[in-house]
């Protein structure tokens, strides 16, 4: 795992998306990486790249900073992308291929998840 890892945690996941819910795309997709980390059925390799994205997304201080208007959340755009772009190709499990919504994408708390 990458030092981005280090970083994540369920409670800064679930203020991260406070925060970045008006942005839909981004919204989602975390969302859908969340699901994929939770699952009990994702690889462990799954689950490293997924913490990896996440960590990124919730670090404050990244290649760009999130209090830089717009442009601080295109880099954690782009990372969680190419996080859901790499699993995508290269493991088939259901939450990948949609699967049943998360608890995260309708907002819930996510310390609640397993």
């Amino acid at each position: 795992m990458t030092d981005h890892a280090r970083h994540y945690s369920d409670e800064a996941f679930a203020a991260k998306l406070t925060r970045i819910s008006g942005l839909d795309g981004l919204f989602q997709s975390a969302s859908r990486l969340y699901r994929i980390l939770k699952s009990p059925e994702t690889p462990r390799w799954v689950k490293a790249m997924c913490l990896t994205a996440l960590g990124y997304l919730v670090l404050p201080t990244d290649a760009v900073a999130d209090i830089v208007p717009v442009a601080g959340f295109v880099d954690d755009a782009a990372m969680i992308t190419a996080a859901l772009a790499a699993i995508t190709a290269r493991w088939d499990g259901e939450d990948v291929r949609g699967g049943q919504p998360g608890e995260m994408a309708s907002g819930a708390d996510a310390s609640r998840t397993a």
